[in-house]
């Protein structure tokens, strides 16, 4: 059953002062989308001035900023941020244990009112912890990988440095998560919404669509022959697709650049495949880079390139959206949703190079139809996916779940 909360019988535009606790094992606006909905959360409830505590794994080289009503409770493992890999087993357990430690003594002591947790470990210790306290607990579902196809763990076990442990497990715990003890779900996406009923949930699903941090628009000057990709680099974002393209559309446009930021399991294989096709002079792997570097990066851009597979979102979009870019993603849902065919972007065929460059080179030679489809996509996001929607639909599942 899905709980509308719009039934609700009233609807109040702030939470009274609450205080939450979050647990994400990364929390972070800069490491995956997943990790940067959770400090949203943590923000705007902050500067609402409500009181949020968050139980997170320490990240090697990685600080964080105090932040006023916001206290970062770190806890053993310490963990190195791998792109796209999840954290091992044993990294799961140990968060799981330590962060229902750590939980059971901030839940006495600061009389927390309710608990949200990221899906996997945090969502297994949320459980636990709501088990113990009789505190409510909500859990944060982005994805089911099971059902992006049924060869979907066998391919993420092929890629680079991955734990046989987790291919193995995963799908387990996958289903398990809905099993947890949980008042209701948050996820991102009627996608995902769709997809959890049909993995059989049965707890209310409240669909709180994602939104980034509003940022000033770079006035750079755009390069039509640069195209960019922003995400982790696994199996599932469909790379291949948009080098092949590359190489396709470098017959008309010698000198097109395709950036690529970020990094992951894949990414050897898709190196492989640059110098297979000859392309290290117009593809380029910029790996990490800071969020300033990546927004002044997409505003140099034509486009921004996005042929997923699979997605509970698709936070990257928004980003582009904010620079006043398009973007091409595949005809699959989410990303169809967000993109509306030639008004905001191009929806392609995610199999399909010849598609893909043909719609690169119409930008390239209609520069004039970028910027509208871009300037479309920035009105898009700051009426559909701002920061104030986000938090209203928050507070709105807050509020159903407290009232029972």
């Amino acid at each position: 059953m899905i709980c509308h909360t719009d039934t609700l019988k009233s609807f109040q535009s702030r939470l009274k002062i609450l205080n939450v606790l979050l647990l994400s094992q990364f929390f972070s606006t800069t490491r995956g989308g997943g990790e940067y909905v959770f400090s949203t959360i943590a923000r705007k409830l902050a500067e609402n001035d409500n009181k949020v505590w968050v139980i997170t794994n320490k990240i090697k080289d990685e600080n964080t900023d105090d932040v006023k009503n916001i206290t970062l409770v770190t806890v053993s493992p310490t963990l190195l941020y791998q792109g796209g890999l999840p954290p091992g087993f044993s990294d799961n357990l140990r968060y799981s244990f330590n962060a229902v430690k750590s939980g059971l003594e901030i839940i006495k002591k600061e009389n927390i009112d309710i608990i949200h947790s990221n899906n996997f470990a945090p969502s297994l210790a949320g459980s636990i912890l709501a088990a113990l306290t009789s505190k409510p607990h909500i859990t944060t579902v982005h994805d089911i990988f099971t059902l992006c196809g049924k060869d979907y763990w066998k391919r993420w076990g092929e890629q680079g440095n991955v734990s046989k442990i987790n291919v193995t497990l995963a799908p387990f715990f996958e289903k398990l998560s809905i099993k947890l003890k949980h008042d209701c779900i948050h996820t991102v996406s009627n996608t995902t919404r769709d997809d959890l009923i049909k993995f059989g949930e049965k707890k209310p699903i409240h669909v709180i669509e994602n939104s980034i941090i509003e940022s000033k628009t770079h006035n750079s000057k755009q390069n039509l022959i640069q195209f960019i990709y922003v995400g982790r680099l696994v199996f599932y974002k469909n790379l291949e697709v948009i080098i092949r393209a590359t190489s396709i559309a470098r017959k008309q446009e010698p000198q097109i650049k395709l950036v690529i930021v970020g990094d992951g399991p894949h990414r050897k294989s898709l190196e492989e495949l640059v110098k297979k096709e000859d392309l290290e002079n117009n593809v380029k792997f910029r790996g990490y880079v800071t969020e300033e570097q990546k927004i002044q990066l997409i505003s140099e851009s034509n486009a921004m390139l996005f042929p997923s597979l699979c997605e509970g979102f698709g936070l990257v979009i928004l980003e582009a959206f904010s620079q006043n870019r398009p973007v091409l993603v595949s005809n699959l849902r989410p990303m169809s949703e967000i993109i509306t065919h030639k008004e905001t972007g191009f929806v392609l065929d995610p199999y399909d190079e010849k598609a893909w460059a043909e719609h690169i080179l119409q930008l390239i030679k209609e520069p004039q139809k970028s910027q509208i489809m871009g300037k479309n996509g920035n009105t898009v996001l700051k009426t559909k996916y701002t920061q104030k929607v986000f938090y209203e639909k928050l507070v709105k599942m807050y509020n159903s779940v407290l009232s029972k």
